[in-house]
């Protein structure tokens, strides 16, 4: 069976309900899990049914809150696959549209459909967003113009365009709602500016970075696009010894961006929805993706305060010595909203976080949070941190899952230390 076969058996379970019948949408606090519940409601709103939307984050209580609720129909999006088990305690049908790591066990109220169970890699080929997107095709066809917040969610995920990623990005320009194009990553800021700011790539030591561009004789004030070939390869070329001094190892100056007919720059508006999951604004994003005239400017804001977050917190990482294990790297981070991004940029771009091992963020809230970011070669050469997390997690009487290439968890404070000796075994495996 395919993907979008399961999703039209999902579909018909929908269909079948009588028109205004509200439904329960409970999506992932991130931008993939935001793009993925929107389209869902934008879907069932279509469909002539009413929706109730909620963003939740990942906690050992999950189930239990939607419990107390009476609802006919739960949509879980980006969401559910840790929780199979627990779902026949909910007093309805369920559907599960999802891509993370799955479960076998599923109870007879819930209809499943897993991107992995359809011979799609679900770290790569299909998001929450991709799997939401297969579900709305099935209700109705037209949605087409949704392959926009599946780019979306895609780019968020940080998955490639390739398996069934492909064929969605592929309908949204066949149908001419999405447009490719190819550009430099600094364009619009000065450059100063632009390098300053700038997150992917991350660079250690600009804090001014006026006195780089004049050394090697450039305008710090001047646009990267008011450059003329000369001095952009020389730019570029004093840019990438600086990473490769960084000990990074990818570096790309061009990138194939997106283009959404309904929402401009695909990558942007991915940067904003991500913004909105970590600093407790989901609703904004949702907004945003429902098209509300206020909520982009109101994001954009929310933006900018969450990259400034990042940076500020790169800085002081910059400055500091991470913590070392046989089998990985782990620092503290005091913003548990950070933890990701922080683990992703120290992996690729900060020296003192030595290559080959995956990196580990940890936050001190009610629980300890965790999140964790490897590479593809270290994917390639085994590593899969969903599981290894997952397992550890568990034998301390926490939660945690995820990818192979990035994933989290929550484990009780008391249980640090027998948590990172177990994450150690489980990682040397």
């Amino acid at each position: 069976m395919k993907l979008e076969e399961a999703a039209k058996y999902a579909s018909d379970l929908l269909l079948s309900l009588p028109k205004k019948t509200k439904v329960r949408i409970i999506g992932h606090v991130d931008a993939d899990g935001i793009a993925a519940a929107s389209i869902v409601a934008i879907a069932l709103a279509r469909a002539g049914y009413r929706f109730h939307i909620s963003i939740k984050k990942t906690g050992p209580d999950l189930i239990n809150e939607i419990e107390k609720e009476e609802n006919e129909l739960i949509i879980f999006v980006d969401i559910g696959s840790g929780y199979l088990n627990q779902m026949e305690k909910l007093k309805c049908n369920v559907i599960v549209l999802d891509h993370h790591i799955d479960s076998k066990d599923i109870p007879s109220n819930v209809m499943y459909v897993n991107a992995r169970l359809y011979g799609l890699d679900g770290s790569r080929e299909a998001c929450g967003a991709s799997v939401a997107y297969a579900f709305a095709i099935a209700v109705d066809e037209e949605n087409i113009d949704l392959s926009q917040l599946a780019v979306t969610g895609i780019i968020g995920d940080k998955q490639d365009f390739a398996g069934y990623n492909k064929k969605i990005v592929e309908e949204g320009i066949g149908a001419g709602f999405i447009e490719e194009r190819e550009e430099y990553l600094f364009v619009g800021r000065s450059l100063k500016e632009s390098l300053e700011n700038s997150l992917e790539p991350y660079f250690t030591g600009f804090h001014n970075a006026a006195s780089f561009l004049e050394e090697i004789g450039i305008e710090p004030h001047i646009k990267f696009e008011e450059l003329d070939e000369k001095k952009r390869k020389k730019l570029l070329s004093a840019l990438t010894v600086k990473l490769i001094e960084q000990g990074c190892d990818e570096i790309e100056w061009k990138k194939t961006v997106y283009y959404g007919k309904n929402y401009g720059n695909l990558f942007d508006i991915s940067s904003k929805l991500n913004a909105c999951a970590r600093l407790n604004e989901a609703g904004i994003g949702i907004s945003l993706c429902l098209m509300d005239k206020t909520a982009m400017d109101k994001a954009e804001l929310i933006q900018e305060k969450y990259r400034d977050e990042i940076r500020k917190e790169m800085k002081q990482l910059e400055k500091k010595e991470p913590y070392e294990r046989n089998n990985f790297i782990y620092f503290y981070v005091d913003k548990p909203a950070l933890a990701g991004v922080l683990a992703g940029l120290a992996l690729k771009y900060l020296p003192q976080f030595k290559k080959g091992k995956p990196v580990f963020a940890l936050a001190y809230n009610e629980l300890i949070d965790i999140s964790a970011r490897a590479d593809e070669k270290m994917v390639e050469n085994g590593i899969n941190l969903g599981l290894a997390i997952k397992k550890a997690a568990e034998k301390v009487g926490g939660i945690g899952g995820g990818h192979p290439i990035a994933a989290g968890g929550k484990v009780p404070k008391e249980k640090e230390n027998d948590f990172l000796d177990a994450l150690d075994k489980e990682l040397e495996r």
